[in-house]
């Protein structure tokens, strides 16, 4: 098949991380996906190391038709057999396209489960017939798709994928060394509200309680803000904020446990990520979570903004090493069979190989 991968975003994320991991799985069965992605953004740059091929367009907004026309004519020039936009504004100017003429069938991914606000611009971007289908990557995501209005059959629930290798890497490091010393519980994740990273801090106190040289490592984009609040909290001693940071497996291989504490998530690939690289997951019952970790089974759910909780569920992992090493291999496996990068190749064919039908 030859599919046309649309997005806006200069920047890097797990929705253009995921673009780039099916575009090279689905390469490599002998599909042709050509990314469309601004000139100069972090997506082109990675892609073209990859050695796949990628259109610069650059897209100002939701409703730009220039940028819908030139989407049409690549169309056209490459033979597309599916347009698959995976971002807001690259699902408005591909819906443009297609009311301008692109006979190719259009699919959209929902990634997120904040409630779709609906005025009459909103109303025509997500009822529009012409959008054969939506990608949700969870069943929450799904569920704000039907409350928009948009019809259960024109959706498919279409997880986040992993590439295991990476961090089975860091397991096996893990295992060949475990982590000594007082338990260190992580939160891999860019700094935002609805992460829930000030969750953690206000449940560090009685985690501290139990285990009183704990440290609780924060890393991702934006995590130097939580200094304040960690200080105010009286625990910024036993906190490790290290910011963005590439070597995401290093540091996991170093955990005793994975924190969740989201208010909303979508899919959670973070998750998904500390599963297989062995570690025991606590998280908040939010969004596309309960999809990925079964409480009891392959971790423990909490209610959301709930550091009591929170830190109930973590002191009970940490002091029970038979619950711990549990979690760990079903979570893993779990991972394995739901979300490893191709069996989620396997299910987006599927829904392409629909739509060229």
């Amino acid at each position: 098949m030859n599919l046309l991968f649309v997005t806006e975003a200069p920047g890097w994320s797990g929705g253009t991380n995921q673009m780039l991991l099916t575009a090279r799985e689905l390469s490599k069965r002998g599909h042709k996906v050509v990314t469309v992605c601004p000139e100069g953004s972090v997506l082109a740059e990675r892609a073209g190391k990859a050695g796949l091929p990628v259109h610069l367009l650059r897209v100002r907004q939701d409703y730009d038709v220039p940028a819908a026309l030139k989407i049409k004519a690549l169309a056209r020039e490459l033979g597309a057999q599916v347009l698959h936009a995976h971002h807001p504004r690259a699902h408005a100017v591909c819906l443009i396209a297609r009311a301008l003429g692109c006979p190719v069938p259009l699919a959209v991914t929902r990634r997120v489960i904040f409630p779709i606000r609906l005025n009459p611009f909103s109303a025509l971007k997500y009822r529009a017939p012409l959008i054969d289908r939506y990608i949700a990557v969870c069943e929450a995501a799904a569920l704000e798709l039907e409350k928009a209005g948009v019809a259960r059959e024109r959706i498919r629930v279409i997880p986040s994928a992993v590439e295991l290798s990476r961090w089975e890497e860091a397991r096996a490091r893990r295992d060949a060394k475990p982590p000594e010393g007082p338990p260190r519980i992580g939160l891999i994740g860019h700094y935002a509200p609805f992460k829930g990273h000030q969750v953690l801090l206000r449940a560090a106190k009685d985690i501290l309680q139990a285990f009183p040289g704990a440290r609780f490592v924060l890393a991702g984009r934006g995590t130097e803000q939580l200094r304040p609040l960690a200080e105010e909290l009286g625990v910024l001693s036993q906190v490790d904020i290290l910011g963005e940071r590439s070597d995401v497996p290093d540091i996991l291989a170093g955990l005793h446990l994975f924190a969740m504490p989201s208010l909303q998530e979508g899919i959670a690939t973070a998750l998904m990520e500390a599963q297989t690289a062995g570690l025991p997951a606590v998280a908040s019952r939010v969004g596309g979570i309960p999809d990925v970790l079964l409480d009891g089974e392959t971790g423990l759910l909490v209610p959301p903004d709930d550091p009591g909780a929170l830190a109930k569920a973590i002191v009970r992992v940490l002091q029970d090493k038979t619950l711990a090493e549990g979690f760990v291999h079903k979570g893993a496996e779990r991972v394995k069979k739901l979300f490893a990068l191709p069996v989620v190749a396997d299910r987006l064919e599927a829904a392409y190989a629909e739509l060229v039908s």
